[in-house]
């Protein structure tokens, strides 16, 4: 068999042109599998590869596999035919896996560059020009290794990373939170005590003293004059103001009024109240209930406990009864009793209750609309109705502070 001489580059890249020994040319890469059909067809023979672009004898390697480590740019197979009574002699060759077809050249080596990493097989055939492909391919196993990065406990390392900082931040997030809770908690009661400790007492004072001066008026027999009437408004005022300032101070300390389910809340505030025996309170809920900000749940539980409260003290009834109902797009609130009710058109505020006039204002804060209808014979029915956009609206505009605090 003649040497290999002046071999050319393949059309994948281009190779400085060199010579291989007759050695060379007929000794086939270890392992390397070579299958022919006796001396009537070309045998092709894989001699070698090269792991540079210089196409030398000194770079040639043999072996059973090749392994190509991380990184490696070059990559050169050299093979052969036997030549048959000088026969013009024409290869193909694919590297499977990696080349979409193979590759006819005349020449006797293939270059590939920077192939990615996986498990691949170099195959070539030879064939006596203008005849079909018939003999079998010499094959080779290729491996490219990959750099770690591209390995897959690399990603899996990576996603494990990407889980562990999720759950740190959402940790932090968490711990904000209830940082941000405890201060909030802390400056609840803190307003608390100090409204106890001054405007309950000044409130205490200011009723002694107009206890006293009412008193005067009855025992000077001039209850029914002027001054009289006007004092008597004032201490109302003031029975009224300490009560919203207990209850407020409650709502203060009490951290459990902090959720998001109106029908808890409400079944504590009313469980809460102080209810004369003889009232029978009843208490429903109509429709699937969802969450709201916390903030509307205080305001709603507010109407809600002055709508009881107004009914007990003034009302006389033997039945009370909460409902709650859940439609599409809002809620509604009822609170209706058997009492002997009242004439609408009195204007409250001149007889000292401001009830109705607070239950209005925090319906507008929601919203809402606090509807009233009372009489003498069907008692007396307050139903506020607030539709869940606005509630989402209010609570939004409080987010800046510290959110689903919303008091």
């Amino acid at each position: 068999m003649g040497a290999i001489a002046q071999i050319a580059p393949g059309p994948d890249a281009p190779a400085a042109p060199s010579t291989v020994s007759p050695a060379a040319a007929t000794q086939p890469a270890d392992g390397a599998h070579t299958l022919g059909s006796g001396n009537s067809t070309p045998e092709v023979k894989i001699l070698g590869w090269s792991l540079t672009s210089e196409v030398d004898q000194a770079s040639l390697q043999r072996g059973n596999a090749v392994s190509l480590d991380a990184g490696s740019r070059d990559v050169i197979f050299f093979f052969a035919a036997t030549p048959l009574d000088g026969a013009a002699i024409e290869y193909r060759y694919q590297l499977s896996g990696y080349d979409a077809d193979w590759t006819v050249s005349s020449n006797r080596i293939a270059h590939y560059r920077r192939i990615t990493p996986g498990h691949y097989r170099f195959e070539v055939q030879a064939h006596r020009v203008g005849e079909a492909w018939s003999t079998a391919a010499a094959q080779l196993p290729v491996e490219q290794r990959p750099f770690f990065y591209q390995t897959w406990y690399a990603y899996l390392l990576l996603a494990l990373g990407l889980v562990l900082l999720a759950a740190q931040l959402l940790n932090q997030h968490d711990q904000l939170l209830k940082g941000q809770m405890g201060i909030v908690l802390e400056e609840r009661n803190r307003i608390a005590s100090d409204c106890h400790d001054t405007l309950m007492a000044g409130f205490a004072a200011i009723s002694w003293q107009l206890e006293a001066t009412a008193k005067l008026f009855r025992d000077a027999g001039a209850s029914t004059t002027p001054a009289a009437n006007s004092c008597e408004l004032a201490r109302s005022m003031v029975a009224h103001c300490q009560a919203e300032a207990r209850r407020i101070i409650w709502d203060l300390r009490d951290s459990e009024d902090l959720t998001d389910i109106l029908s808890q809340a409400l079944a504590r505030a009313i469980s809460g109240q102080r209810l004369r025996e003889s009232v029978a309170t009843t208490f429903d809920v109509e429709g699937d209930e969802i969450p709201i900000a916390p903030g509307a749940v205080h305001h709603l539980v507010c109407i809600g406990q002055e709508a009881v409260s107004n009914a007990i003290r003034h009302a006389e009834p033997s039945k009370i009864h909460i409902g709650l109902r859940y439609d599409s797009d809002s809620l509604s609130l009822t609170v209706r009793d058997n009492g002997h009710g009242f004439q609408l058109s009195d204007n409250a505020t001149r007889t000292g209750h401001f009830g109705i006039p607070v239950m209005r204002e925090r319906a507008r804060k929601l919203g809402g609309t606090l509807y009233l209808n009372s009489s003498a014979q069907m008692g007396t029915e307050v139903m506020v109705t607030v539709g869940f956009q606005t509630i989402n609206k209010g609570t939004k505009q409080q987010q800046h502070v510290v959110p689903w605090i919303g008091v």
